[in-house]
């Protein structure tokens, strides 16, 4: 069955804007779109369709909709996640002037990445790519009243151009290589001498500034100004997924080009940035971003290795843990009115709150039974026989376990005001039924572990035997240390200890990573505006040339009406002067 029909989301937003006016219904539009479109998934077919687009001197510009188990599963995950997303904006976009607004744009943003989950070549994937970065810059930005928003938006798109500009220059030279965009029949066709690493080398560009991985990471943090339910949607499922899901559809290719280490290099760094970022961060959202830095690289780092199982598993099970984390944000925010670690308290007040938030932290640390656990035993497997690799991957889980946990470390002994016990308990039931099907997902779908080898036809990773249970073993030991860790460095009172992390926080943020990138940024900026200046500087001079040719055109023109008189005599004259003339000429010659 052609999968276009679960471009639903689309459809309600459209009866949404005809149909609600004044915006009041416009949420259960978007809620239904979403879960009518998740209720059809089961009616898809395994397949390619194409439609011809147009034709330019006999090649054909075809777009091409692909169903595999791959973009099968993204479809189902962008789908089930937007729903959930949806869901709880009920309660979390409470003021009616931001409804109608909101949730179009979210169903847009849902629409961009279902036709990217269906793209079977370059054209509709192009299409779907911009169509997430307009999205996601109006989402970003939503809040146009806060000047973070806007700049956090404005940066967003402004980065996120180089993997447009990138990927368009790559499309035109797969179409010259190859006379096809198609990516079954690329694959098939296999590398192609010098031009093709060159395409491969920009598509890489396209792919590492959309899923934010080094040096370009800071966009996806500072993102973190919008609203909470587009930062769980984006970093769980949509835009920074778009990048990774490149490598894992194309990961032949990469391989044939050479730009496994490469890939595994930039993987690397920014993993380790990832982590130094989110040890200092202290507004909730922008150290849970830095969490999803990681773990794109940590995907990466897996499809650089060849272990695609892992990375695969690990780009499903993160999305339920990590829209969790937000979930869990975004309620401590609203109960408290504060994005600050140091600041944000009252976590034990709703059991609810509390209980899922933990099921999330739990899950990103690698604690068995929940999904997290068995995504970082793909990837602590994959590198099991490189001593040197495996040491440095399980520093990163402790570090990993110890930053999220400190949510919880930094809440113990504080004081809890009625204000934010009373937020806590009013939370809306959207909001917590939503966290809520999320935690329960986190352990069920570790059972997707087991599935996927005969889904996707590939070799799974063994649980069992000596060399599984000893991984299995390393890793839940790694996640209870920084855990653990966490707990004896955090144990005093919470004033002292948030003034003792602040008083190392702020010298690392100056001389962090993110001071680096963003003056790089600022210096980008600054010679975009110069090169923009020169060519208006031209563009001037050259208009004004143009106005005294034109000036010079009409004045002769105007003179030369003038011997259009109507007098025969006239004519005479001037005939007799041109032969006269000419006759000279001869005579000279």
């Amino acid at each position: 069955m052609n999968p276009l029909f679960l471009l639903l989301p689309l459809l309600a937003a459209l009866v949404a804007v005809a149909a609600d006016r004044n915006g009041s219904r416009v949420k259960y539009y978007a809620l239904l779109g979403s879960v009518v479109g998740l209720a059809m998934l089961p009616l898809v077919g395994f397949g390619t369709d194409s439609l011809t687009w147009f034709s330019v001197g006999g090649t054909a510009i075809q777009i091409t909709t692909s169903i595999t188990p791959l973009s099968l599963m993204l479809l189902f995950l962008v789908l089930a996640m937007g729903s959930l997303v949806i869901a709880y904006s009920f309660g979390f976009m409470d003021l009616p002037s931001e409804q109608k607004r909101f949730y179009v744009e979210m169903l847009g943003f849902e629409t961009a990445m279902l036709a990217f989950a269906m793209s079977g070549g370059f054209i509709l994937l192009f299409i779907a790519w911009e169509f997430l970065s307009l999205t996601s810059y109006l989402l970003i930005g939503f809040w146009h009243n806060r000047e973070n928003a806007i700049a956090a938006a404005r940066k967003a798109i402004t980065i996120v151009l180089i993997s447009d500009i990138a990927l368009l220059a790559a499309i035109v030279m797969f179409l010259n290589i190859y006379g096809t965009l198609s990516f079954s029949s690329i694959l098939a066709a296999g590398a192609s001498g010098s031009l093709q690493l060159a395409a491969m080398a920009l598509l890489l560009a396209a792919v590492i500034t959309k899923s934010a991985q080094f040096p370009v990471q800071e966009w996806l943090t500072d993102a973190m100004a919008g609203p909470t339910p587009v930062s769980a949607y984006l970093h769980s499922t949509t835009m920074v997924k778009a990048g990774v899901f490149v490598v894992l559809v194309l990961l032949p290719l990469f391989s044939e080009a050479g730009m496994m280490p490469a890939l595994l290099a930039i993987a690397s760094i920014t993993i380790a940035v990832a982590i130094t970022g989110a040890m200092r961060e202290h507004n909730v959202k922008r150290a849970i971003a830095y969490s999803t830095v990681e773990e794109l690289g940590l995907i990466l780092l897996a499809a650089s290795v060849g272990a695609v199982f892992a990375a695969i598993y690990f780009f499903f099970a993160q999305s339920f843990y990590k829209s969790l984390l937000f979930f869990g944000a975004g309620s401590s925010i609203k109960a408290t009115g504060s994005e600050d670690l140091g600041v944000i308290t009252g976590l034990g007040r709703s059991r609810l709150v509390k209980y899922t938030v933990l099921f999330g932290a739990l899950s990103l640390a690698g604690f068995i039974p929940f999904d997290g656990f068995f995504a970082n035993f793909g990837i602590a497997s994959a590198f099991a026989t490189n001593l040197v690799a495996y040491a440095l991957i399980s520093a990163a889980s402790l570090a990993t376990s110890f930053y999220i946990f400190r949510w919880f470390m930094l809440q113990s002994g504080k004081p809890v005001s009625t204000a934010v016990s009373a937020g806590f308990l009013g939370l809306p039931k959207s909001m917590s039924y939503s966290m809520a099907v999320l935690a329960v997902s986190t352990v069920a779908a570790s059972g997707a572990f087991f599935a996927f080898p005969s889904v996707f036809g590939m070799q799974g990773i063994n649980l069992q035997g000596h060399a599984g249970m000893l991984t299995a073993a390393i890793e839940t030991l790694v996640a209870a240390a920084g855990a653990t860790a966490a707990l004896l460095f955090y144990r005093r009172k919470a004033t002292v200890k948030t003034l003792a992390a602040r008083a190392v926080a702020e010298p690392a943020h100056s001389a962090g990573v993110a001071t680096v990138t963003n003056a790089a940024y600022a210096h980008l900026a600054a010679f975009v505006e110069a090169v923009a200046t020169g060519f208006a500087f031209f563009d001037d001079r050259l208009i004004s040339a143009y106005d005294i040719v034109g000036h010079v055109a009409v004045a002769a023109g105007s003179h030369s009406r003038k011997i259009a008189s109507g007098s025969t005599n006239t004519y005479m004259l001037v005939f007799a002067a041109g032969v006269a003339l000419l006759a000279i000429v001869v005579v000279v010659a």
